[in-house]
């Protein structure tokens, strides 16, 4: 008894562990992330670009040229880093600023939910985007006046 009773106390320390690890808000923050945020910002240059109706596959986004927000992000992330990291402080970022205009939109799947919500709108995706390349340029004049 002793030893299932450990296995389970084992267990919840991990599944706690992963998901704060997963929800971590005292990002750290490179040059890389700014590029990152920039880039889907640019990359959604226009309304008619942005593609609303979010399914998080990339690859169609990608062949057409209209980018959801998640899509717009990882296209940015792949010619930027060279890589999709799915919690890089640039796409958490991203995910908390938008919190700020949930307002009941998201589910399960902040990017996407917020994303594809009939009441959310082009202008509001490029305030989210602002919003996240101004926190993030802001983190970074703080951590270099650390040193």
């Amino acid at each position: 008894m002793k030893k299932i009773g450990f296995l389970l106390a084992l267990l919840t320390c991990q599944l706690s562990y992963g998901q704060e690890n997963e929800e971590n808000r005292n990002l750290v923050f490179d040059s890389v992330d700014l590029k990152i945020i920039k880039r889907a910002d640019a990359i959604l240059s226009d309304s008619l670009k942005w593609n609303k109706q979010d399914d998080r596959e990339c690859a169609d986004d990608i062949a057409t040229g209209n980018y959801s927000l998640y899509c717009a992000l990882y296209k940015a992330s792949i010619e930027i880093a060279g890589e999709y990291v799915h919690r890089r402080a640039a796409m958490q970022i991203v995910r908390f600023t938008l919190e700020k205009y949930d307002n009941g939109r998201v589910k399960n799947h902040r990017l996407m939910d917020w994303n594809n919500h009939p009441e959310t709108t082009f202008k509001e995706v490029k305030k989210v985007l602002k919003e996240s390349i101004d926190a993030v340029i802001k983190k970074l004049k703080e951590a270099n006046k650390k040193f």
